[in-house]
């Protein structure tokens, strides 16, 4: 019984972290892109 309590948590443990981590991945996702975009803005006022 306690084996399968220990394995059962280990899971949770092990599916926590997987969304944390994609979670992670769609933050630096997002900070591109507005990096991205400051960079166009910054270049388009430089031009005008």
């Amino acid at each position: 019984m306690l084996i399968i309590l220990r394995q059962k948590a280990r899971g949770k443990r092990q599916e926590a972290r997987g969304k944390r981590q994609e979670a992670k991945g769609k933050r630096q996702k997002a900070r591109g892109k507005r990096q991205k975009a400051k960079l166009k803005r910054d270049l388009r006022d430089a031009a005008l």
